[in-house]
């Protein structure tokens, strides 16, 4: 989100650019069996998992809320309509959700096919 901000603001490319490789070593976060993402990605290896302090099955509705927003920006700048994708994917999942009270847990299970 601050790399996007600080293109936005300053019009300043490499800030783009520096966001669009960020942004694409996230994409691998995606990749739970829900499409819900995973909380951290090592940019080195690749590998995302969840944060062990919540459960290790969880993934946290704060965090990935606002991960929606900054990919859906991040697609309209760049023209890369993958990120734009993943986001969509994860508001039609918890579309899916119905809460019974009209609330959002503020955990949610990313490693079943349904969260």
């Amino acid at each position: 989100g601050g790399l996007l901000s600080a293109y936005d603001l300053s019009g300043d490319d490499t800030f783009l650019e520096r966001a669009d490789d960020l942004g694409s070593r996230l994409l691998k976060a995606f990749d739970s069996p829900s499409g819900i993402p995973y909380g951290q990605v090592n940019l080195k290896s690749g590998k995302a998992s969840n944060l062990p302090w919540i459960g290790g099955n969880l993934a946290i509705l704060a965090e990935f809320g606002t991960l929606q927003v900054e990919f859906r920006f991040l697609a309209q700048v760049t023209g890369k309509i993958e990120y734009a994708e993943k986001a969509e994917r994860v508001f039609e999942l918890m579309k899916e959700m119905e809460p019974p009270n009209g609330l959002y847990p503020y955990f949610v299970d990313n490693t079943n096919d349904k969260p």
